[in-house]
């Protein structure tokens, strides 16, 4: 599902706000260290039912962030692409592929919404399909570049680190 989530990010601040919830804008992802229950934002896109069970469970703060999409990622990939031992074909698909996505920066990648409830963080979580596309891009990439890397260091170590997670 495609989102513009450039628009729907003020549609849900200001719906937040208006059921009378408090709003903590933080990072993406800055939820970590608790256990989290994904919302099943495929089969159930409405954010006004996910809203609703968290104040029927009483919750009165929802956590709120977005990230834009940067050129610096791109630039990252490209250098990382460069890093890598590709076939020319591939190379030319993974380069026209970064470059499609160039008129995405500057745009709204992801947006997440999460509350707290009895010990685990229950979060909505929006994502572009061509925030997707990047995020398998940089996926086959920093698998070609562990599989290219004999110097027997830890593979979960590249230049990509924790960047890019769906957290």
């Amino acid at each position: 599902m495609t989102h513009n989530l450039d628009s729907l990010k003020q549609e849900l601040l200001d719906y937040i706000a208006g059921e009378e919830f408090g709003i903590f804008k933080a990072q993406t992802g800055g939820n970590q260290g608790f256990p989290k229950v994904y919302w099943d934002t495929e089969r159930y896109p409405e954010y006004q039912a996910y809203l609703n069970v968290a104040k029927t469970a009483g919750v009165s703060l929802i956590i709120f962030g977005h990230r834009e999409f940067e050129a610096a990622e791109i630039d990252d990939a490209l250098e990382q692409m460069n890093d890598c031992e590709l076939g020319r074909d591939e190379q030319r698909s993974i380069e026209n592929t970064l470059a499609d996505l160039r008129p995405y920066v500057g745009s709204i990648c992801i947006i997440e919404m999460a509350f707290g409830f009895q010990g685990h963080m229950y979060v909505y979580e929006l994502m572009t399909e061509w925030f997707q596309t990047f995020m398998d891009v940089s996926d086959l990439l920093v698998a070609a570049s562990a599989n290219g890397d004999d110097d027997g260091e830890d593979e979960s170590d590249s230049s990509f680190g924790g960047y890019y997670s769906k957290n």
